[in-house]
């Protein structure tokens, strides 16, 4: 409390804890050392070690002797200083209240059984005089508000009440009750008022306010169409309602951006008000609204099949194909159009509309401009089975659940294992294994192809480095065109191959012959850079994928591979293996090694080894296996011992 300690108390002065000028009376010390005052209690200021005076209240008690002789004071001391700032706290907050209560615009009024008042306490000036000016009035010399009359008369009848009287401009809300003398008799009335005036004022503006925002909120400021969130209430109030909807009609304009872009958000803006007022006229009295930037839809009722469907569809286009002279400048705007109808909805009215028409839209804009489509279950399966290959992809990815398969490739005179083709594998827990020809199709057009190629690229390179130190095999690994002409693939390979330790000369890359009809200026320049680092070029299912020998010849191709479809039936087919033949020439032609792909049959084999060819990959050889058993079956062929194993 004083911040000495004990040792530094004992044996001091006493004046030591007493600021100076405050030391306790000499006269009541020498009264309690005579005994003859046995102890007192007084409000002392004491001081702490470091200077600062607090209050306190000190408590003395003489301690006696056998005898009753004085022998030790004891003194208990007490820090006052959180109690005394309580006090004052206390004392602060009395006086706020007590000026609050005095500020608040309440009266306290009676009136006698003649309505003339009688009595008034608090309460703000009314009209500038004060309360007391009105004493002696009757209730209709202070108000005519003919409420507040009533509510007195119901009052000395006995009904007590609560009611809102206007005055001089300001609101009040009275309460009136009866008042009664010692009998229960009533001898007037009292009432308690407040002005409300401030209050009413602002619920009327917070109402205002409220509305302006559900209006706004509601409805396009650019158009005054309704807003997206606007059109679902529409939909379930209709649904709750029990009330046909018909057909939902949502439709996109085409090229909008370029109207922006090219003539400035100004007139794109003029466009979209124009296209909203045609959409208006083209379905009076219906639902419309604004659900994007450039995107509109049409609850339309009358629309309940498909013949009504493709006749919406026409007035649309009929109203959007009219010319536009907007600002100035002559635009002929068309918009893509998906439909909708209610009979294709289960349950949840709103989403389901919603959904299928944006459904149905994205087909008619993948169809080219100015076109429409009705939406299509199956379809929706489709895109659905899309979207949960990819999240599946996605998740397969992230969690390591993809795997790499490898398919030898062998040399036909001896079925030597020369390379091996790395093969993406993916099975899902719920779908089991799914087929590369099914999923690479979509990670191709996604995003997640780039991310899952240099997954596959590295894992292949991880694998094969050892069995390409202890067997001379080379690895192909197919690469899409998204993660060719992607920034510096060439050079992110070559990281990879000095990670692993995989020689560049052990690497091929495999292109589809299908990517060569992409821009073949940057498919070059990956080529080159590529094999500037030592990695080979292939070219793979050669004879499918349209390519030009005029592409082809200005391409660094260091292998081709033969596409199945003229390995089949090759040894009973002529054109087969005229086909087969030409293409190995054209290889011969450019330079480049030729290996014949799904090789099934020992009669296929030995044609092809007639004709010239001196590679294949197939079941005939091996199906794919993981890398373990890759690097078993090299192992027996180092023994002296080579086998067809499948």
């Amino acid at each position: 409390m004083t911040g000495f300690s004990a040792e530094e108390r004992v044996g001091a002065h006493l004046a030591v804890i007493f600021p100076a000028g405050h030391n306790p009376i000499a006269d009541i010390l020498e009264r309690l050392a005579e005994g003859t005052t046995n102890g007192y209690s007084a409000e002392r200021f004491l001081q702490r070690r470091d200077g600062t005076v607090f209050p306190a209240r000190s408590t003395v008690s003489v301690v006696r002797d056998d005898d009753g002789v004085p022998e030790q004071l004891l003194a208990v001391l007490q820090d006052r200083t959180q109690q005394l700032a309580s006090h004052d706290v206390q004392r602060r907050s009395e006086a706020l209240i007590a000026a609050a209560i005095a500020a608040l615009p309440v009266a306290f009024s009676t009136f006698d059984r003649n309505l003339r008042l009688s009595f008034v306490v608090g309460g703000r000036e009314r009209g500038g005089i004060p309360p007391e000016e009105y004493l002696g009035k009757h209730i209709s010399e202070i108000t005519d508000d003919a409420g507040a009359i009533r509510a007195l008369r119901k009052a000395l009848a006995g009904i007590e009440s609560t009611s809102r009287v206007l005055h001089n401009g300001n609101t009040y809300l009275v309460l009136n009750a009866p008042m009664r003398d010692d009998d229960g008799g009533i001898v007037g009335v009292i009432s308690v008022s407040s002005n409300i005036t401030a209050e009413v004022f602002a619920d009327a503006k917070r109402a205002e306010a409220e509305e302006l925002t559900k209006v706004v909120a509601r409805h396009d400021p650019l158009t005054g169409l309704l807003r997206r969130s606007a059109l679902v209430d529409h939909l379930n109030a209709l649904e709750w309602s029990g009330r046909a909807t018909g057909a939902l009609l949502v439709l996109d304009l085409d090229g909008f951006n370029l109207i922006n872009d090219g003539l400035g958000n100004e007139v794109g803006d003029a466009v979209l008000i124009e296209v909203a007022r045609r959409v208006g006229h083209a379905f009076p009295d219906t639902v419309v609204a604004r659900c994007g930037a450039d995107e509109f839809a049409v609850v339309a009722s009358s629309v309940v099949n498909r013949a009504d469907a493709v006749e919406a569809a026409e007035r649309i286009r009929a109203f959007l194909d009219a010319d536009m002279e907007v600002m100035g400048h002559a635009l002929r705007v068309t918009a893509s159009l998906g439909i909708a109808l209610e009979q294709t909805c289960t349950r949840g009215l709103a989403s389901t509309l919603i959904r299928n028409a944006d459904s149905a839209l994205s087909h008619a804009k993948n169809s080219g401009t100015g076109q429409y489509r009705l939406y299509d279950a199956r379809k929706r399966r489709q895109v659905q089975e899309r979207l949960e290959i990819l999240d599946g992809l996605r998740v397969a990815l992230n969690a390591g659940h993809l795997r790499v398969a490898y398919q030898p490739i062998v040399a036909l005179s001896d079925r030597r294992i020369l390379g091996a083709e790395a093969l993406l594998r993916w099975t899902h827990p719920t779908r089991g294994a799914v087929s590369p020809a099914e999923f690479i199709p979509i990670a191709e057009q996604s995003e997640l192809m780039v991310p899952i190629g240099q997954w596959v690229m590295n894992a292949a390179c991880d694998d094969v480095v050892s069995l390409q130190r202890e067997h001379g095999i080379y690895v192909s690994v197919n690469v899409s065109v998204r993660q060719l002409i992607a920034g510096c693939f060439a050079e992110w390979v070559e990281e990879v191959l000095a990670r692993t330790g995989l020689p560049s000369s052990a690497l091929i890359v495999e292109v589809t012959e299908g990517a060569l009809m992409d821009d073949i200026r940057l498919v070059r320049h990956a080529f080159d850079r590529l094999r500037s680092h030592g990695v080979s070029i292939a070219i793979d299912d050669f004879g499918t994928g349209y390519s030009s020998l005029a592409r082809l010849q200005h391409l660094p191709v260091d292998m081709i591979k033969l596409d199945r479809a003229f390995v089949t039936d090759v040894d009973v087919r002529s054109e087969a293996r005229a086909m087969a033949a030409a293409i190995l020439q054209l290889s011969v032609a450019i330079g480049s090694s030729i290996v014949a792909e799904g090789v099934e049959t020992e009669a296929e084999a030995a044609t092809l080894l007639g004709l010239g060819y001196t590679a294949a990959q197939g079941y005939l050889f091996a199906r794919p296996m993981p890398i373990e058993d890759l690097s078993a079956r090299l192992r027996v062929e180092a023994t002296g011992t080579v086998g067809n194993v499948v």
